[in-house]
């Protein structure tokens, strides 16, 4: 060690200096550790560097979840008084949505930095938190699943897992009488069948929980088992053969039939955990939900 010091620093040593303690001379001269750091100052070694298996294991840690994101409520909103600060702020809008997309929610946020630092890093971050989680849409409100639209076709087609929760509140629920206008329950899915038909596309595994309204008079459960077909019948139709489709209806009436008019490729009647919530009181045959059945079996 100390011939190499003396042989990068000959001009400012004296020969006295070996006579010194090791200790002193690490001191008063520069240790190699240094040179080498100077050195990789010089050529910095950058996120990209690591192998991806490596960067993928910070894009787990960042977007990865356990539970199924709520896309409303956690990821896809945001408050017009950021839409003002951004706006101040110049900030970059990544996906031309006015700042509408998943980026800029204020809880997501802290996470999403690194989805800014370049397009590489941006894409490998966001086939993670797309491809790898499960996202739940909800239908009862037309703004909040066009919302979740805003995220652009491109990462609405790398989504695999998907769940839809088809809902109507109980103060929207009403059936219009004679020369009224029907409340519309549902937005038919054809209205924007560009960005239905790219979440659909690829996807693994689609859950559908349908909440047919429980408070209300079952002749009007026609008139929003119908609605509901303007979206559930796109989504048999569109949906891939390979996708494992679940659907919870609960066999109510009309809405069993419903479901197998729209869901022509194979699929599987299942309990879930929401569902069981919403029908606690109410649920029909229990222990046979297998395959189809007609409302008057219900």
């Amino acid at each position: 060690m100390c011939s190499l010091i003396l042989r990068q620093d000959s001009d400012d040593m004296s020969i006295n200096a070996l006579a010194q303690p090791m200790a002193e001379l690490s001191v008063q001269e520069h240790p190699p550790s240094q040179h080498t750091c100077d050195d990789n100052r010089s050529n910095p070694t950058s996120f990209l560097d690591l192998p991806l298996e490596l960067r993928n294991e910070v894009y787990e840690y960042l977007f990865l979840f356990d539970i199924p994101i709520l896309t409303f409520r956690i990821w896809f909103t945001t408050a017009k008084r950021h839409i003002r600060r951004l706006t101040r702020e110049n900030a970059p809008d990544c996906c031309g949505k006015n700042w509408g997309c998943s980026h800029y929610d204020a809880r997501l946020r802290p996470r999403t930095g690194i989805l800014r630092a370049c397009r590489q890093i941006s894409e490998e971050a966001l086939e993670v938190l797309y491809t790898r989680n499960t996202f739940h849409v909800g239908l009862e409100n037309t703004s909040r699943f066009l919302n979740f639209f805003t995220i652009g076709e491109r990462n609405l087609r790398r989504i695999r897992h998907l769940q839809l929760s088809e809902y109507t509140y109980y103060y929207a629920y009403c059936v219009a009488r004679p020369g009224e206008k029907q409340w519309q329950f549902f937005r038919p899915a054809a209205n924007e069948a560009r960005q239905w038909s790219a979440l659909l596309e690829g996807l693994r595994t689609l859950q559908v929980v349908m909440k047919v309204p429980i408070w209300g008079h079952h002749s009007a459960w026609l008139v929003w088992v119908g609605q509901l077909e303007t979206v559930m019948g796109f989504i048999g139709e569109h949906v891939d053969e390979e996708t494992d489709v679940t659907v919870d209806d609960n066999y109510s009436m009309y809405l069993c039939e419903a479901v197998d008019r729209c869901f022509r490729k194979p699929f599987r009647r299942v309990r879930t955990l929401e569902g069981d919530q919403y029908y606690y009181k109410t649920r029909y045959d229990p222990e046979n939900i297998t395959g189809p059945v007609a409302s008057d079996e219900g």
